[in-house]
């Protein structure tokens, strides 16, 4: 088996910024939960930076169904939760038409409230864990806590997306998914054998340790190598492979790092064929592996794996990118006061206290990715944040929060993302 601890200190290098892709269809991504476990102190990433969970509030049922899924919804239990996912994101449905999963029917019971992992879609950029929550009080109580995915007894450096049906109504039964994302191969299925271990926190704590065996083969995704090189307004980067499995489109791409601008994201890619049909961002999963501050990056799309295509072409649009040298803002809360920022790419700021402030970007920007993941005080230590987005008909707000507040002011934080956009139209043959 690969060396887990070497493949962790990759994941953690590579995962300084997650983006996700935003919902559609009434569906509001919130957050995600990073599970690095390291027995030392665990960094911060994300929304939310202690632990943090995506919650997909105001879910609508299907509108859109094939007879082929309808069918096999009803012969097989704990499928409910994947239904809602099949909505928004086309290789999931593919993968449960084509009878890619898995059903498990493992139950565990604590205090009265019964965990069943359901079924399973497991591939080499993850898995989807459907599950059931039932309990004789309203489940609506309680409050997603840790995620760990074992393997031989090792808790494997994953990322972890939660998401979860909330209801008005009070429930005794819910059911939800985990999507567990794999981008550096931890998981070895050649050992089929794993452990889930699942908390939820209300009145009381608990803790669910679900043991579970993946009997099917897992399918091998399809390889193809690009290395194109692609140049925007002098920017460089090279699509290097994609990677196509049941559950994503992997596609990895290594920025240039002479490039006097940072790329933060690729706000459009797409793959199409040539019959036009279009494969984009899933909305229930982690759009990209990767950072600002590293050269290589994994974006991941909903899956065609199971569509046959004579012609396949990898779209790529517009980039969000700024000047490396205009990054940087100083904040001294103390005074209350920003010490420094751009003047060519401006921020909408307001210090709302001597521990938190709060940047607000237009709607219209089209622009919901994540500014600062943390600060640095004046003696180079890092500055844990914490981070809430509030959404309002013209205003899309971050607002962050020095976690244990700092003495050592002023703080420097540096830009993960901007809306600023690179005009770009790049059509790249994969097949």
């Amino acid at each position: 088996m690969t060396n887990v601890k070497q493949i962790k200190h990759l994941v953690n290098e590579q995962m300084e910024a997650i983006q996700v892709s935003s919902a559609t269809g009434g569906a509001i991504l919130n957050g995600i939960k990073i599970a690095q476990r390291k027995k030392q102190r665990r960094s911060k990433i994300g929304f939310s930076l202690s632990a943090i969970a995506v919650l997909f509030l105001g879910f609508a049922f299907m509108t859109r169904i094939s007879p082929a899924f309808a069918q096999i919804f009803e012969d097989v239990p704990g499928l409910g939760a994947i239904v809602a996912i099949v909505e928004y994101d086309r290789g999931v449905e593919d993968s449960v038409v084509n009878n890619y999963f898995e059903a498990i029917g493992v139950s565990v019971k604590e205090n009265d409230v019964t965990f069943t992992l359901d079924a399973v879609i497991a591939d080499a950029t993850g898995m989807l864990l459907s599950y059931t929550l039932e309990s004789p009080n309203p489940v609506n109580d309680y409050h997603l806590g840790d995620t760990v995915l074992l393997q031989n007894e090792e808790e494997l450096g994953l990322a972890y997306v939660t998401s979860e049906h909330t209801q008005e109504d009070v429930i005794q039964k819910m059911e939800s998914t985990i999507r567990i994302s794999d981008p550096s191969g931890v998981i070895d299925y050649n050992n089929p054998d794993f452990t889930l271990k699942f908390s939820i926190r209300g009145e009381e704590d608990l803790k669910f340790v679900i043991p579970f065996e993946l009997k099917n083969k897992v399918a091998k995704p399809k390889h193809y190598k690009l290395n194109r090189e692609v140049v925007v307004e002098g920017q460089k980067f090279t699509v290097e492979q994609v990677k196509i499995s049941p559950l994503h489109v992997a596609i990895d791409i290594k920025t240039d790092p002479q490039n006097d601008m940072v790329i933060f994201n690729f706000s459009s890619i797409k793959l199409q064929n040539e019959r036009g049909n279009v494969w984009g961002s899933g909305s229930t999963s982690i759009s990209s592996f990767g950072s600002a501050d590293t050269t290589k990056r994994t974006i991941y799309l909903e899956s065609n794996y199971f569509q046959e295509s004579e012609e396949l072409y990898l779209v790529i649009g517009d980039i969000l990118a700024m000047p490396r040298d205009e990054r940087e803002i100083v904040i001294d809360f103390d005074k209350k006061e920003v010490a420094s920022i751009s003047k060519q790419y401006p921020l909408q700021l307001e210090i709302i206290d001597e521990s938190s402030f709060k940047v607000d970007f237009d709607n219209n920007l089209g622009f919901n990715q994540t500014i600062f993941t943390n600060g640095e005080d004046r003696n180079g230590r890092k500055v844990p944040l914490a981070i809430s987005h509030r959404l309002s008909d013209t205003t899309n707000s971050q607002v962050f929060t020095l976690e244990q507040g700092t003495k050592n002011n002023p703080v420097t934080f540096v830009l993960q993302g901007y809306p600023n956009y690179l005009k770009n139209d790049t059509r790249i043959k994969v097949k």
